[in-house]
């Protein structure tokens, strides 16, 4: 698991600038066209060579959950974009159940007019994975693609079992067609999307 040092070491590459990190890590590597964004790189080339073995070195969820966490900030946490409104909920689930939720408004929509909502759910192999740990995904989103985003913070492997992730996918679903006045946007624009395990969720909600 990183200790505070290495933590440190990962925010420090991945906010140097694009310049100096492709001198200390080389150029960024290409993938079907797609390069990968110089901090990017410069993360994975340190946990390269620091040895990170989080989804190998046979961690239970608990410390892969905060191992990811980490990562996660290290990235996350360097140029958060800024929003109008990011706020916390929490949406009924199925048998009593709460899910938590992050609700993020991007500045520049037009007032007063319902907007599209975007809700997103976070990867992780459907064991680690949060809102934090995606919190600059969804932020990114929200500015660039103009929309209102609602993350969902399904349940997790393996404390819960098949289907409580994929009842809290649809319920967050389905609470936002049901309640588009809470969250000011338009029922009949709703999206999802999620990576990784989320992508699966987002397949079964569509």
């Amino acid at each position: 698991m990183p200790t505070a040092v290495e933590h440190r070491i990962l925010k420090t590459a991945c906010g140097l600038p694009p310049g100096v990190q492709r001198l200390l890590f080389g150029k960024p590597a290409s993938l079907d066209g797609q390069t990968v964004a110089p901090d990017t790189w410069a993360f994975l080339r340190v946990a390269a060579l620091a040895g990170d073995t989080s989804f190998t070195g046979g961690l239970g969820p608990l410390e892969a959950r905060v191992q990811n966490r980490i990562g996660a900030q290290a990235v996350n946490g360097l140029r958060s974009i800024p929003m109008a409104r990011v706020e916390a909920r929490q949406i009924p689930g199925q048998d009593g159940t709460t899910i938590p939720a992050r609700f993020y408004q991007p500045h520049g929509l037009p007032p007063g007019e319902p907007a599209p909502l975007l809700i997103y759910f976070h990867g992780g192999g459907w064991v680690i994975g949060d809102l934090d740990t995606h919190d600059g995904v969804c932020r990114f989103l929200a500015a660039n693609a103009g929309v209102k985003v609602l993350a969902v913070d399904y349940r997790l492997s393996p404390e819960h079992i098949f289907p409580a992730a994929v009842e809290d996918a649809w319920s967050a679903f389905a609470w936002s067609v049901a309640n588009p006045g809470e969250l000011g946007i338009d029922p009949g624009r709703i999206a999802v999307a999620g990576d990784s395990a989320g992508g699966n969720l987002a397949a079964v909600v569509a």
